[in-house]
């Protein structure tokens, strides 16, 4: 019976033995499932997470579809108005660039214009410095004639002033010759004075 009980008895420790290593790994798993209950917890807030942003962005691609709708819708309402304004803009070109040319050719002609006037300007500006030059040696030759003429005239003026007095001189000569028959130096001088 002891023997019994004995064999009982490490059946029993054996058991407890057991039974202690099941509850540790009872505990442990449990502790696992608690950890995993926790991770399978932030993994489910995550996913919410994930899945509000999921939403959000399937809301933006929405929003930015419909965006790009009405971009395109209003490219292709431009498009005819652009390539109208590109045809404008490419007329203006064309007329700026004719302007352009008749302006230049306008300003070359006026250069040409300008040049042959200011030739012709020039020779006349010779052509009256050179016939100013003549008339002023003209004038000063008719001066210096003037002031010939004008020693002639008070030469003859100086002469008809002596000549005045010629009737008189004659008549003393004619009355000293009658009177003596001859005249003398000293008498003539006489005379004249």
């Amino acid at each position: 019976m002891s023997k019994e009980l004995s064999e009982t008895k490490d059946k029993l420790d054996a058991s407890e033995k057991k039974l202690n290593e099941t509850t540790q790994v009872l505990n442990s798993t449990k502790a696992e499932l608690t950890s995993m209950s926790e991770k399978s917890s932030l993994l489910s807030e995550e996913k919410n997470k994930i899945s509000t942003e999921l939403d959000s962005l399937k809301n933006d691609k929405s929003d930015l579809e419909m965006k790009y709708n009405e971009a395109e819708e209003k490219l292709k309402e431009l498009e005819p108005k652009v390539g109208t304004l590109k045809e404008e803009y490419e007329q203006r070109e064309r007329e700026l660039e004719s302007v352009k040319k008749d302006l230049q050719q306008t300003i070359s002609d006026k250069y040409v214009e300008i040049e042959s006037l200011k030739d012709e300007l020039t020779g006349q500006l010779e052509t009256k410095e050179s016939e100013i030059t003549t008339a002023k040696n003209e004038v000063e030759a008719k001066n210096k004639e003037i002031e010939a003429i004008k020693l002639k005239l008070t030469s003859l003026e100086d002469f008809i002033e002596e000549s005045k007095g010629a009737p008189q001189v004659i008549e003393k000569i004619r009355e000293t010759l009658a009177h003596k028959g001859f005249l003398s130096d000293k008498e003539f001088e006489d005379i004249l004075q």
